[in-house]
């Protein structure tokens, strides 16, 4: 039987910032999913190119 420390021990070193980081990953991912499809709806006659760079800085703008 265990005194309580080897559950503990199992447990990831700081759970709280790998549940954040997880977080902010997931939704960077549909912020960009949400970016591509408003591109396409709003600028339809825009070049890939256009659409390429305003993607680049949108997503640029999130990590900052």
């Amino acid at each position: 039987m265990s005194d309580g420390n080897f559950n503990r021990a199992l447990l990831p070193k700081n759970e709280l910032s790998a549940g954040l980081r997880a977080g902010k990953a997931q939704m960077r991912t549909k912020a960009e999913k949400a970016a591509k499809e408003m591109l396409d709806n709003f600028f339809p006659e825009a070049s890939e190119e256009k659409r390429k760079d305003a993607l680049n800085a949108f997503m640029k703008a999130l990590r900052s």
